[in-house]
């Protein structure tokens, strides 16, 4: 692994940073593993959650997921979060009380550096589908495509969404200064923004980077399969909750 490292470094002339040499110890460490992304949709439930959970499965949750550790057992692999503001209004939350290994994605470095791996965030046009985290992620607009890329990175085969619900409520549709609106209702987590500003999502934008995550994936034969309640995400094959727990049950 670490030779992959040097080489790639060598090639391009860059430094090696010590952030890379954390990522590259993550580099197919769950080849050919099924993972579960756990969104934080309206439609999420605990009951589910909790079946989630006792499959044993590689698993991904995102920003505030842990507001729910007070009302149920869940342990995630790993807890992803790319927002800048969102980062900004819940750092210290996060490294607090994050469970698994705590990923964050950030377009340059923090003023604290410890108690999570980082990774380089760069926001393009055009979602491009990044192979390689050691040079950066494209967000596509939501830290769900930047875990589809991780997980890829991380050798997880088949990649399934649940809680992906894509459907947005802005309270008055009112925008501040800065573009950000207001509202909550998003989430199946109550008080998920603590009534903080946020920037809406541009779904045309996270729809597309979906749609070149499954060719990405599907051309390496495996599987990017939502499994959500309810969902308004298109063409991302769709898949019933019960039929997948009881298909992993058995397993």
């Amino acid at each position: 692994m670490l030779n992959f490292l040097y080489s790639l470094m060598l090639e391009s002339g860059v430094p090696i940073q010590r952030w890379q040499k954390d990522l590259v110890k993550f580099k197919n460490i769950h080849k050919g593993k099924t993972c579960v992304l756990v969104g934080n949709g309206p439609s999420v439930n605990y009951h589910d959650l909790l079946q989630l959970n006792q499959l044993n499965l590689i698993t991904f949750v995102f920003n505030r997921f842990h507001k729910v550790y007070d009302e149920i057992e869940f342990e995630p692999t790993y807890t992803l979060s790319i927002d800048p503001s969102f980062i900004d209004d819940f750092f210290e939350e996060l490294l607090e009380s994050s469970k698994g290994t705590l990923f964050i994605g950030h377009h340059q470095y923090l003023p604290v550096m410890q108690g999570f791996k980082w990774i380089r965030v760069k926001d393009t046009e055009v979602f491009e589908f990044g192979e390689n985290p050691l040079k950066s992620i494209s967000p596509g607009g939501s830290v769900v495509v930047a875990a589809i890329q991780l997980a890829y990175y991380m050798g997880c085969k088949d990649i399934y969404l649940y809680g992906i619900d894509h459907s947005f409520h802005i309270a008055n549709n009112a925008e501040n200064s800065n573009g950000k609106v207001q509202g909550e209702g998003n989430h199946f987590i109550k008080n998920y923004r603590s009534n903080k500003a946020w920037f809406p999502p541009d779904t045309a934008k996270i729809e597309q980077s979906f749609i070149t995550c499954l060719n990405k994936i599907n051309s390496e034969n495996g599987k990017l399969i939502n499994i959500s309640r309810e969902s308004k995400l298109p063409r991302v094959p769709r898949m019933d909750f019960n039929d997948f727990i009881e298909t992993y049950t058995d397993n």
